[in-house]
């Protein structure tokens, strides 16, 4: 194998492993080809010369770097154990709201006992969620106690408030999946921490596929994120939550006026999407759950413009019997005559079956089920190269193979990446 100094040659063979040095001293294998991520198993892959330039940087992106390590997931399996060990004494959950309803739960589902909610919204004090009082953190002596940050947009802040208090010991949502060995999304929450540390290849040749620097440091930090179990990390790079799907950098007026939304819930993204950019020419809206696709069509129904379909999207034809327990409206704010809990069934089609003209922006949000909707939309992709927007949350590999499905229908992509939370939840990958 060649070895290619930090300030060495180029001049590389395509489909050849050769050795790069890091600024660091470390080597690295490294192969230019345009074989499938899937695919970077015993060498990085780079799909041309140029990406050589960021990956001679790489001690640049500490967290990316630290996959390199065999010891790189030592800090957060000894914060499991530390955590594991509050658990055992119970805990209060700051969040009264579904971020806090759905730990509340598991840890029901667990065996971990909670002494009571706690929330900044003095409107909810003394109401119950789940049988558990809520009350303000002013109300209580929380000296010594352990708490579970449960928000995603205020975690940072909820921990900067409470991180005052004599004694206290505070516990994100990340340490507390990971300590509960939890689902996690599509997945096990063990898996999302530990997949990047595992592949460490595919991780990193995902990483050189991101065509900005802001995307490559957002990238950076959710690795630190996952295998850190860090929230503190999210600040410095966390997007405005309104702009999610939408970011300026990659869509546009001329995108949005042909929007096809996967995951559409009651419209609201939708709403936003038209406070932004002003009325859609057209709009196609897929959304599974009963009560939410009635709650969208109270709204959108007089609208010729905007299409509803009952159904989600697949790669074929399909159906599989609804899970309540993935309805987006966890805290049953909806006002509808359709139980949340029905027994009912999800109709799946592919997107090139059912849209015909012309897409601008395909966003996708479908509880790991957006790669089988790529490959249901290729025809579409191929033809009008939209941008896409699709979350990278639900499943462990998710940052490099949801690259591979979209690349793999046009490589004349450019990818980007934002996040737009204080958790590991509401991460975007953009093609354009």
């Amino acid at each position: 194998m060649n070895t290619i100094a930090k300030n060495g040659v180029t001049h590389i063979e395509q489909g050849r492993t050769f050795s790069l040095q890091l600024s660091s001293g470390r080597s690295l294998p490294v192969r230019w080809s345009r074989a499938a991520l899937g695919e970077a198993l015993d060498a990085v892959l780079i799909d041309g010369p140029e990406r050589l330039d960021v990956l001679r940087r790489l001690d640049d992106y500490p967290h990316v770097r630290r996959l390199l390590d065999a010891d790189c997931l030592d800090a957060a399996r000894q914060r499991k154990s530390q955590v594991r060990q509050w658990l055992s004494e119970g805990l209060h959950v700051f969040g009264a709201y579904k971020v806090g309803l759905k730990l509340v739960r598991l840890a029901h589902a667990s065996g971990v006992a909670i002494k009571g909610f706690l929330d900044n919204d003095r409107t909810r004090q003394g109401s119950t969620l789940e049988g558990v009082l809520v009350r303000h953190p002013s109300e209580l002596a929380l000296e010594n106690a352990v708490v579970l940050i449960a928000s995603g947009r205020h975690g940072n802040a909820i921990h900067a408030q409470l991180n005052r208090i004599p004694g206290i010991r505070l516990v994100n949502m990340s340490e507390f999946l990971y300590a509960l060995d939890a689902p996690h999304a599509a997945g096990d929450f063990p898996d999302f921490v530990e997949a990047p540390a595992s592949e460490p290849f595919r991780f990193i040749s995902a990483f050189l596929r991101l065509d900005d620097e802001r995307s490559r440091q957002v990238f950076d930090t959710l690795i630190g994120m996952r295998t850190r179990l860090s929230i503190a990390l999210a600040d410095s790079v966390k997007s405005p939550c309104d702009e999610e799907y939408f970011d300026a950098q990659f869509v546009g007026p001329a995108h949005a006026a042909r929007f096809v939304d996967a995951g559409a819930a009651a419209g609201d993204t939708l709403c936003r999407l038209e406070t932004r950019f002003g009325p859609v020419e057209q709009a196609w809206l897929f959304e599974p759950e009963l009560p939410a696709y009635y709650e969208a069509l109270k709204h959108f129904a007089p609208r010729a413009q905007v299409w509803l379909f009952n159904m989600g999207l697949d790669e074929v034809s399909s159906r599989a019997t609804y899970r309540p327990g993935l309805s987006y409206d966890i805290a049953n704010e909806m006002q509808s005559a359709i139980p949340a809990d029905i027994t009912s069934y999800i109709q799946g089609v592919p997107l090139d079956a059912v849209v015909s003209g012309r897409v601008g922006l395909f966003k996708l949000d479908i509880e790991g089920m957006e790669a089988r909707a790529l490959r249901g939309a290729r025809a579409i992709i191929a033809r009008d190269k939209p941008v896409i927007a699709v979350c990278a949350y639900h499943r462990a590999d998710d940052y490099w193979k949801l690259i591979d499905e979209v690349l793999s229908i046009r490589p004349d992509y450019r990818v980007g990446i934002r996040l737009y939370a204080d958790i590991l939840e509401d991460i975007t990958l953009y093609f354009h």
